[in-house]
C-alpha cells in the first residue's frame, strides 16, 4: 500500500533530490578530471542510448499507471515485450556502432557504445517492477534502493577516472548504477513474471501507448539532433561544452519537475474526470514550481562565471555563453512538460503526438539556423522554439479543463518580471565600483542582493506563493 499524499511528495523530492545533487557532486568531481572532449563523446552515446530508452518505454508504461483494473496478465505481458525489444535494440546498436563512430570520426565510440547500451537489456528486466511501485506510490522503497546504487556508481567512476580511464569512468558509472538498481528492484518489489502472454492485454496498452511512443522517440529525437549537428558540424569539444552547459542549465528543473511528476500523473489520473480539480491542481503546481525556478535560474546567469570557476575550473569557461543562454530554455521549456500532463491523464495521447509534431517543427526551425548564424543561431533557435512551443501547448491543453492560455499567463508571468528586474538591479549594484575578487564571496553576494530584490517586489505585489509560504510559517511557529 502506498502512503499518504504528504508522504508520497516527500520520498518523490528526496529521491530527485538525492538523485540529482549527489549526482551533480560526483560530475562535478568528474568534470574536474576529465576534459570536455570526453564529454562530447559520452554526448554522442547518450543521443543513441536516450532513443533507444524511449523505444523500451514503448508508452506501455503509462498505460499501466493509468489502468485502474490492472492484472498480473498485464504487467507479465508488458515485461515479455520489454526484455524482447531490449533484445532487440542492443542487437541494432551493436551491429551500427563503427558506422556511428566513423560518422564522427570518433573511432572509440564503437567499444564505448557496444558496452553502454548493455543497460538496455539491464534495465528492461526491471522497468515493470518500478512502475508496480510508481503505482502503489511506494517511493520510499525506491529511495532505498536508488541512493546506494548511485552513490556506488558514482564513487567506482570517480576512482576510475583519477586512475586515468577518461571517458570510460563515464560509460560503467551507467552501468554500474543500472546493474544495481535492477538487483534491488527484483529484491524488494517481490514480484516475478508468470508464464503468461495475453495479445488481447497487449492490444489495449499498445493502444495508448504507441501514439506516446511515436511522440516519445521524435521529441528525443529531435533534441538529441542538437547533439548530432554540433557533433558533426563543429567538434566532440565543442559538443562537451555544449552538453556540460546543458546538464548544469537543466538541474533544478529536472529536481522538481521529476519529483512532482512521480506523485503527480498517478494521483491526478485519479481526478481524470473533473476538470475543475485539475485545473486548480495545476495552477498551484504551476504557480510554485515558476515562483521556485525562474529566480534561481536568473541567479544562476548572474554568477555564471565565478561559479564555473568555482565548481568545473577555468577549462570550462568557454561554456558560460552557452549555459546563459540555456537557462532561458530551461525557465521555458518545462512549462510543456506540465500541459502535456494534463493531455495523459484526460487519455489524450492524440494531442500529446499532434503538440509535439508542432514542437518539432519550431526545432527544425532552430536547426536550420546554424546555417547562418552558427553555434549562437543554434541556441537562439532553441530559445525561439522552447516559447513557440509553450504558447501552442497552453491554448490547447488548457482548452481541456477550461484553462484559458490569460489565466496561465496570470499565473506565471510575475516571476518572470520581476526575475528580470532584479536581474537589471542587481547588475547595477555591481556596476557602482564594486569589486569582490572571491569567487565564492561574489556568489553570495549577489544571490543575497537579487533575492533581496526579487521577494520584497513579490511581497508587496502579494504573489500568492510567497504569502501561502508566510502564513505555512506562521502557522508552525504559533504550533510550537
Amino acid at each position: 500500500m502506498g502512503e499518504s499524499p504528504k508522504n508520497n511528495f516527500f520520498w518523490s523530492i528526496l529521491i530527485q533530490f538525492s538523485f540529482q545533487i549527489v549526482g551533480f557532486f560526483v560530475t562535478i568531481i568528474l568534470t574536474r578530471i576529465l576534459d570536455p572532449k570526453d564529454f562530447g563523446i559520452i554526448g554522442i552515446l547518450t543521443i543513441f542510448i536516450t532513443i533507444c530508452q524511449s523505444i523500451l518505454d514503448g508508452g506501455l508504461t503509462a498505460s499501466l499507471i493509468r489502468t485502474k483494473d490492472i492484472t498480473e496478465e498485464d504487467y507479465s505481458t508488458v515485461f515479455y515485450i520489454n526484455l524482447i525489444s531490449s533484445l532487440s535494440l542492443y542487437l541494432i546498436i551493436f551491429i551500427s556502432a563503427p558506422y556511428i563512430a566513423d560518422y564522427f570520426d570518433t573511432p572509440q565510440v564503437t567499444r564505448l557504445l557496444r558496452v553502454h547500451a548493455l543497460i538496455l537489456i539491464i534495465s528492461a528486466f526491471t522497468i515493470t517492477q518500478s512502475v508496480r511501485l510508481n503505482k502503489a506510490l511506494q517511493f520510499k522503497t525506491q529511495f532505498k534502493l536508488l541512493l546506494p546504487s548511485l552513490v556506488v556508481s558514482g564513487a567506482t567512476s570517480i576512482a576510475m577516472a583519477y586512475n586515468g580511464f577518461g571517458v570510460w569512468s563515464l560509460v560503467w558509472k551507467e552501468v554500474i548504477f543500472s546493474s544495481l538498481t535492477s538487483v534491488q528492484l527484483w529484491f524488494y518489489s517481490q514480484w516475478v513474471p508468470i508464464r503468461v502472454f495475453s495479445k488481447e492485454k497487449f492490444k489495449y496498452h499498445f493502444y495508448f501507448g504507441y501514439k506516446l511512443l511515436i511522440t516519445d522517440i521524435l521529441s528525443k529525437g529531435f533534441q538529441q539532433s542538437y547533439k548530432v549537428v554540433l557533433g558533426k558540424i563543429f567538434s566532440v569539444y565543442q559538443l562537451g561544452l555544449f552538453t556540460r552547459s546543458q546538464t548544469m542549465a537543466e538541474l533544478p528543473n529536472n529536481i522538481i519537475f521529476s519529483a512532482i511528476n512521480r506523485v503527480m500523473f498517478p494521483l491526478l489520473s485519479k481526478v481524470s474526470t473533473e476538470d475543475e480539480k485539475l485545473k486548480d491542481a495545476y495552477s498551484n503546481i504551476i504557480r510554485t514550481v515558476v515562483f521556485i525556478v525562474v529566480p534561481l535560474l536568473c541567479v544562476l546567469g548572474l554568477v555564471a562565471e565565478p561559479l564555473f570557476t568555482v565548481l568545473i575550473t577555468e577549462k570550462w569557461l568557454p561554456a558560460v555563453p552557452y549555459f546563459r543562454i540555456l537557462l532561458l530554455v530551461g525557465a521555458i521549456s518545462p512549462l510543456q512538460l506540465y500541459l502535456l500532463n494534463l493531455c495523459k491523464v484526460k487519455g489524450r495521447s492524440d494531442l500529446v503526438l499532434k503538440l509535439s509534431i508542432v514542437e518539432y517543427v519550431f526545432i527544425s526551425l532552430g536547426l536550420v539556423s546554424i546555417y547562418w548564424f552558427g553555434l549562437y543561431g543554434l541556441l537562439y533557435g532553441m530559445v525561439f522554439s522552447s516559447v513557440a512551443k509553450v504558447a501552442v501547448t497552453m491554448y490547447v491543453a488548457g482548452n481541456l479543463v477550461n484553462y484559458t492560455v490569460k489565466e496561465q499567463l496570470r499565473d506565471i508571468y510575475q516571476p518572470f518580471l520581476l526575475g528580470g528586474i532584479s536581474v537589471g538591479l542587481t547588475i547595477f549594484i555591481l556596476n557602482l565600483g564594486i569589486n569582490i575578487r572571491h569567487n565564492i564571496l561574489l556568489i553570495v553576494f549577489v544571490a543575497v542582493i537579487f533575492y533581496m530584490f526579487f521577494l520584497i517586489m513579490s511581497y508587496f505585489l502579494k504573489n500568492p506563493v510567497l504569502y501561502k509560504a508566510i502564513t505555512l510559517i506562521k502557522n508552525k511557529l504559533n504550533a510550537k
